[in-house]
């Protein structure tokens, strides 16, 4: 059923169209047809990249304002507060500090113990 107006088979002339084209045809943003994307335009063997390659010029944009989240830590953990005490002399031979130098010396001392830990479920094993 063909008309002589342009108009009515419009539809009918965007549907045999459709069906031409591949079901898995990769497109520009604008929803041309790409043949290569695996190779660039440039000048010779190992050239520069012309900027006539509009499709790679639009992957690199694609690219570069692509943003990846950062890893966000949940550090998990205690602390205590204490005092340490020296009960041995040899520790004075291995270090020069001041609070290891007299037995019975007491050193206030806070202690924090840290780890990084996964989400809810996550393996141990992995740090």
């Amino acid at each position: 059923m063909t008309s002589r107006s342009k108009s009515d088979n419009q539809m009918a002339d965007w549907k045999e169209k459709q069906t031409l084209r591949k079901e898995n045809c990769i497109t520009t943003l604008q929803g041309c047809p790409i043949g290569d994307k695996a190779n660039t335009m440039t000048i010779g063997p190992r050239g520069p990249v012309l900027l006539q390659d509009v499709q790679f010029l639009e992957e690199l944009a694609h690219f570069d304002r692509e943003r990846i989240p950062e890893r966000v830590v949940h550090a998990k953990g205690g602390g205590a507060f204490g005092y340490l005490e020296i009960t041995t002399p040899e520790l004075a031979k291995y270090s020069k500090a001041s609070l290891f130098q007299s037995v019975g010396k007491k050193t206030p001392v806070a202690v924090r113990f840290s780890t990084v830990g996964g989400e809810s479920g996550s393996a141990d094993t992995v740090r």
